[in-house]
C-alpha cells in the first residue's frame, strides 16, 4: 500500500463510496491439514461442492475495476489448488492490485517454489507476500496440524523464498492458542536464534466456526499473545527482526497502524465488547470457494452469490442488501479480534488518522 492509497481509502469512506480495497478469496476448501485450532470444518460433506472455475474467476476479476489494491488468496490450503498461478495471474492482469498475500501451511514446498518462479517470470513488477504458519516445535507442530515433516517443510519454504531474487517477502505467523500458549516465548526465541527466522507476526486464535477456546484458558492465551506482541515489537526496534522501513513515511505509518491494531485486538479480546467501528462490507470482503460473498470471515450470513450476479462483484457489493448488512454491522457494534479486519478499520477510521499522519511525518 502507498500513501496515495491510504488517502484514497480515507476519501472512499468519507464520501460514502464503499468500494472494496482488499478481498480475501478462499480459492479452495481443500486442505491437507487438520489443525487443532481451525474454525473451518473441512470434513463437512458440502465443503468441496461448486468451487468457482477459472472462467468464473476471470469474470470476477474483470468486474473489480481499479478500486482493489490487495487480495489475500487463502483456503483451505491455497497450494492444494492446481491452478493457483492462473488465479493469481487473473488478479494481476485484470485489476490494479500491486500485491497478493498468500497464507499457507507450507506443506507443499515444490508447488510454492514453482509458483514463485512462474510469477516472477510473468509479473516481475508485482509483489507476492507469503505468510507461513508455524506455531510449535517440530513434533508438536506436526502433531497439532496432523502432517508429517510439516515443520521441516515450512522452514524449507521460508529460507527458499528468501533466497529468491524476485519481488517476494515472507514471514512466519505464530497463532497463539490452547496448544502452544505455555511455550510461545521459548518457541519465538528458538525461531530467531536456532532457525534464523527474521520476520515473525502474531495471530490470536479466534472462537468461531467449529473451534472454541477450552474453558479456563482464555486469560493464559491472552497473556501469551500479549507477551509475543511485545517481543516482536522490541525485536523490530532493535533490528533482530525485519519490519517496515522506518526511514520512509509509509513504513512509519504502517508501523503505527500495527501498534494501534495490537492494542485494540488485546482490548477487544479481554473486554469482549465493541471498541471501534468496523468497515466489513464496505472496505473489505470475503469470497468463498463456491462464490458466496461475505462481509468478513467471522459472520456466517452471506451477502449473496456471485453466480446470481453473473460474477459482477461490484454489482453485488452495491446492492441494497449489502448496504443494509454493512449498516447492521455498524449499528449492532459487531466486534472481533480478527487482525486483518482491524488493519483496514484503523486505516479507514478518522479517529486514528491524526496518529497515523503524525507517525508518517516522524513526529
Amino acid at each position: 500500500m502507498k500513501l496515495a492509497d491510504f488517502a484514497s481509502m480515507a476519501g472512499n469512506i468519507y464520501l460514502g463510496r464503499n468500494l472494496p480495497v482488499s478481498l480475501i478469496h478462499f480459492v479452495t476448501n481443500r486442505c491437507n491439514a487438520r489443525c487443532a485450532h481451525c474454525f473451518i470444518d473441512f470434513d463437512h460433506p458440502e465443503a468441496y461442492k461448486n468451487q468457482l472455475t477459472l472462467e468464473e474467476i476471470e469474470k470476477l476479476t474483470l468486474s473489480l475495476g481499479s478500486c482493489l489494491k490487495n487480495v489475500n488468496l487463502t483456503g483451505g490450503e491455497p497450494f492444494a489448488h492446481k491452478n493457483l498461478v492462473d488465479i493469481a495471474g487473473l488478479y494481476f492482469r485484470n485489476t490494479d492490485i500491486e500485491s497478493i498475500f498468500i497464507t499457507t501451511n507450507g506443506s507443499l514446498p515444490k508447488r510454492i517454489f514453482s509458483f514463485a518462479n512462474e510469477i516472477q517470470d510473468k509479473f516481475p513488477d508485482r509483489k507476492v507476500i507469503f505468510s507461513l504458519s508455524l506455531d510449535n516445535f517440530h513434533k508438536e507442530h506436526d502433531r497439532d496440524r496432523k502432517i508429517g515433516d510439516l515443520y521441516k517443510n515450512v522452514l524449507e519454504c521460508y529460507h527458499g523464498i528468501r533466497a529468491l531474487t524476485g519481488n517476494f517477502s515472507i514471514d512466519i505467523s505464530i497463532t497463539v492458542s490452547s496448544t502452544n500458549y505455555t511455550i510461545v516465548e521459548e518457541f519465538y526465541k528458538h525461531l530467531i536464534e536456532e532457525e534464523g527466522v527474521r520476520a515473525i507476526t502474531a495471530a490470536l486464535v479466534r472462537d468461531e466456526g467449529i473451534y472454541a477456546t477450552p474453558p479456563g484458558e482464555k486469560m493464559q492465551i491472552f497473556n501469551a499473545y500479549s507477551k509475543l506482541i511485545d517481543l516482536i515489537s522490541k525485536d523490530m526496534d532493535n533490528g533482530r527482526l525485519e519490519g517496515y522501513d522506518m526511514s520512509s513515511s509509509l513504513g512509519r505509518m504502517m508501523n503505527k497502524k500495527n501498534e494501534i491494531m495490537y492494542d485494540l485486538v488485546r482490548k477487544t479480546y479481554l473486554q469482549n465488547r465493541f471498541i471501534s467501528p468496523c468497515h466489513a462490507g464496505a472496505l473489505f470482503g470475503v469470497i468463498h470457494a463456491d462464490g458466496m460473498v461475505y462481509p468478513c470471515e467471522v459472520l456466517e450470513k452471506p451477502i449473496g452469490s456471485l453466480r446470481d450476479f453473473d460474477f459482477d462483484f461490484l454489482k453485488l457489493w452495491h446492492e441494497k442488501a449489502t448496504r443494509d448488512y454493512s449498516s447492521w454491522i455498524k449499528n449492532s457494534k459487531c466486534h472481533c479480534t480478527y487482525e486483518c479486519a482491524w488493519s483496514f478499520n484503523i486505516l479507514g477510521n478518522s479517529r486514528y488518522h491524526p496518529a497515523l499522519v503524525k507517525a508518517s511525518l516522524g513526529l
